[in-house]
């Protein structure tokens, strides 16, 4: 555990250095950038021991800290949600140092170097906190760093809103989190989360209660459907490196949050199993859905977010539910599944934000219609994001569809089971929904951005150009885990088991059932690459025995084609997205020379924002109050004590 707290020191002290070294930006950048790897580093070195069977490391720190003594360890579940913190955080970090050298002069990056590092730093002291006060600290540095870095941009009235929206609701998570830990603690003395254990495993009310807090207070930091709405906007304002974190990141501690509190309070009722599993069809199917609709790059990217969530959510359901009905296989496939997920969604999600930044910082818009034939100019570029895209669907041979498959394994399992778990096999028609449209979302997400030709006059016109290595080599290092995780699944299956046993405080079932999982996903990915290749080798043969016709295409009788009469982004999307209606929440426009698409979000769009005005409406209205006579404040306070004396008489019996 004191390699992972020097760890957390070293990834601080590079966030220092870029301060005060900020006269000398560029030594500045390479040692924020060294010290950010070195830490990284020490991070993921006991991590992976503890993950291969080491024994759970511990280190507390007593004397005069409020709430007793600080207790941090390293667990299977504190390891494995290292491993995104490790790797995608210092990743980010080095591309960043790239992506923010363009705005010195008008921008302090220095401190937002700096900041980067605390949300690194804290993101590391939840998950391995364990203990009520150092949670939330580093829970409250967490949220406030994000903030900060979200409105770094804060001349922009986009960065303001979103970091507006940001800060309300992580508040709001916050005080469901204090409410979780206040009914946690009425059932014992101690504050470390050894006590809460020992303290809260019969049922009761407060354990109902703290179970419903964490749902609350978990799923919005993880970004559920209908607590996501602060996730969009937040995710399109920040830097692209941020938001690679705070996508790939930092929406995993609320994952982490609720998979802690199902293995603190022991097996957990029915009723926090169904709406796992009801929020995650919900923000799976809605997520990719609202995806498909966008315009804005970094938006989209977003709404995949949520729709990954709802796939982690989804396993994680079925695990809870497995567990109550007493099917342990189930249980450990969907916790393992969620887990893996977890894992899967923050190196591809962190490659497609850093792919996305260096589209924008080449270009110098997020407007997908207005992009194109990028292939040609940022070659390495697109293949990194392409190798992203095909992860986040969930094909092989990569990552995200190892994860899928045990998703899928858990809901297929959990079909055969005689009790009413048996109607989990929705979730399996919804998580191919989801695989479905999460294609065609991508199909037309680089078809439209590296494909065909340039819709618009972008910053630079010819001149754009693949950006340098301090932008490629993050990008080029997450796909390579992509690939890895995808090709030898046997790296990660049997670490995501233990994790899933320390969550169930079971055994996972037979071992000869995970052992064959690995050979079966591999079988499947070296096939997939055996196709590919040798359908790229019958490629190549054929290109040189038969010699290509060049000719123009064929202009349906009109004028000659211009890269305006391409597909976009919006005529691409709109037939499926016209299957939905009005759940798509995509308005239509269409004109004589144009169709137009107007993306809302449903949520805050149509629920939370007309709620707002109306409370709004109504303070004004009660504002007059302050301003009238005294008779009227005199006949309020009477009316006040006639209804308690009569509510003392009917009810308490009161004479």
């Amino acid at each position: 555990m004191s390699t992972v707290l020097w760890g957390a020191a070293l990834i601080l002290s590079g966030g220092v250095a870029a301060v005060l070294l900020r006269r000398w930006a560029r030594l500045a950048d390479r040692l924020y950038a060294t010290l950010l790897l070195a830490g990284g580093a020490l991070g993921l070195v006991p991590a992976i021991e503890t993950l291969g069977g080491s024994p759970a490391s511990t280190a507390s720190f007593s004397g005069s800290l409020p709430g007793g003594p600080w207790a941090f360890a390293l667990d299977p579940l504190s390891a494995w949600f290292l491993l995104p913190i490790c790797l995608a955080g210092p990743a980010a970090g080095v591309f960043g140092t790239a992506y923010l050298a363009a705005e010195r002069g008008h921008r302090n990056v220095a401190l937002a170097h700096a900041l980067f590092a605390a949300l690194l730093a804290a993101l590391i002291g939840v998950v391995t906190s364990q203990s009520m006060i150092a949670f939330l600290a580093a829970w409250e540095v967490m949220a406030l760093s994000a903030y900060l870095l979200v409105v770094f941009e804060s001349e922009q009235l986009e960065a303001r809103r979103a970091g507006l929206i940001y800060v309300v609701l992580t508040h709001v998570s916050t005080l469901a989190l204090i409410g979780m830990f206040a009914a946690m603690s009425t059932t014992t003395e101690g504050r470390t989360f050894a006590d809460f254990a020992a303290g809260s495993q019969v049922a009761s009310t407060p354990r109902t209660l703290a179970f419903g807090l964490a749902l609350l207070g978990f799923g919005l930091k993880a970004g559920a459907v209908p607590l996501h709405f602060w996730l969009p906007g937040a995710h399109a304002a920040a830097p692209s490196h941020v938001s690679a974190v705070l996508s790939g990141v930092m929406l995993k501690v609320g994952i982490y949050g609720l998979l802690r509190i199902i293995g603190l309070l022991g097996p957990a009722p029915l009723w926090f199993g169904w709406s796992l599993f009801g929020l995650g069809v919900i923000s799976g199917v809605l997520g990719v859905l609202w995806a498909l609709g966008q315009h804005d790059l970094k938006r989209l990217l977003a709404y995949h977010s949520v729709e990954n969530i709802g796939i982690i959510l989804l396993g994680m359901g079925v695990g809870v539910l497995g567990v109550s009905y007493h099917h342990p296989v189930v249980a450990a496939l969907g916790f393992a599944g969620a887990v893996l997920h977890s894992l899967n969604h923050s190196l591809f999600k962190s490659l497609l934000f850093l792919g996305a930044g260096a589209v924008v910082r080449a270009t110098g818009t997020r407007v997908i219609d207005r992009l194109g034939g990028l292939g040609r100019r940022m070659p390495l570029t697109a293949l990194a994001f392409g190798i992203g895209s095909v992860a986040i669907v969930g094909l092989p041979p990569l990552n995200g569809f190892v994860s899928e498959w045990l998703v899928f394994g858990g809901l297929f399992s959990a079909a055969r089971a005689p009790e009413a778990l048996r109607f989990a096999i929705v979730g399996a028609a919804a998580l191919a929904l989801i695989g479905g449209l999460a294609l065609a979302c991508f199909s037309k997400l680089d078809g439209v951005l590296f494909l065909g030709q340039a819709r618009a006059p972008v910053p630079g016109g010819l001149g754009v150009r693949e950006p340098g290595a301090g932008m490629v080599v993050p990008m080029l290092g997450l796909a390579a885990a992509c690939i890895a995780i995808g090709v030898f699944p046997m790296l990660v299956l049997d670490p995501a088991r233990r994790v899933a046993e320390s969550v169930m405080q079971v055994a996972a079932g037979p071992p000869d059932e995970w052992a064959a999982a690995a050979p079966r996903i591999a079988s499947v990915a070296l096939g997939v690459l055996l196709a590919i290749a040798v359908l790229t080798w019958l490629r190549s043969r054929l290109r040189h025995a038969v010699k290509p016709v060049v000719d123009q295409t064929w202009a349906c009788g009109g004028l000659p084609l211009s890269p305006r009469m391409q597909y976009s982004a919006s005529s691409y999307a709109a037939p499926l997205l016209a299957a939905f209606g009005a759940l798509a929440g995509v308005p239509q426009a269409r004109e004589a020379t144009a169709f137009h698409s107007h993306p809302l979000d449903l949520i805050q769009d149509r629920a939370v924002l007309p709620t707002w005005r109306g409370l709004e409406s109504l303070s004004q209205r009660l504002r007059q109050w302050q301003g009238g006579r005294i008779r009227w404040y005199l006949l309020s306070v009477v009316a006040t004590l006639l209804v308690l004396l009569f509510y003392l008489m009917r009810w308490k019996g009161a004479v």
